[in-house]
């Protein structure tokens, strides 16, 4: 069993850039993102929320940081060598490349690592980014993302949006 809790705050205290558009509000939300997405794309719920933890956890600042993600699925790989947790090899590999690889590819055809794209990709309204439908990995991302549009809701309230929907 993964105490994510723990993990969590042990990535946030360990992060290197103190950030609030990539900080802890932006790894709850993609957590719940991934949640959500998770039930209906069948991903794995652990890799989804162990990337929410992960995926920014090594930025440098809040500027295009085109390593972070790579940083980030290494420091993955360090914590689980500490056994800070334990997950089986082929899931690891999972939340690896979805770190690694979600700011540079656009899908990978792999339901859980596309459902940890969009679960972070849902949460661009926080920095006034409308969700756009073509650029999600998921087919259950691309209907969030287009109902977005049709919201009525301003791109920075759509957390809370987000939140009140009803999959």
């Amino acid at each position: 069993m993964i105490d994510f809790a723990a993990l969590m705050n042990y990535a946030f205290e360990s992060r290197l850039y103190l950030s609030d558009i990539h900080g802890i509000e932006h790894w709850h939300q993609v957590e719940y993102n991934g949640m959500l997405l998770a039930k209906k794309t069948g991903a794995d719920f652990d890799v989804v929320r162990l990337f929410a933890i992960f995926h920014d956890s090594r930025r440098l600042d809040d500027a295009y940081d085109c390593d972070h993600g790579a940083r980030g699925a290494e420091f993955a790989k360090l914590c689980r060598e500490e056994k800070r947790f334990e997950i089986d090899d082929e899931r690891f590999d999972l939340l690896y490349q979805a770190c690694k690889f979600h700011t540079v590819t656009p899908r990978t055809g792999n339901i859980t690592i596309d459902t940890c794209f969009d679960a972070d990709r849902l949460d661009l309204g926080r920095v006034g980014i409308p969700l756009n439908p073509s650029k999600m990995a998921t087919e259950w991302g691309a209907k969030i993302a287009q109902k977005s549009l049709t919201s009525g809701y301003s791109v920075f309230h759509m957390r809370e949006w987000i939140r009140s929907l009803v999959l």
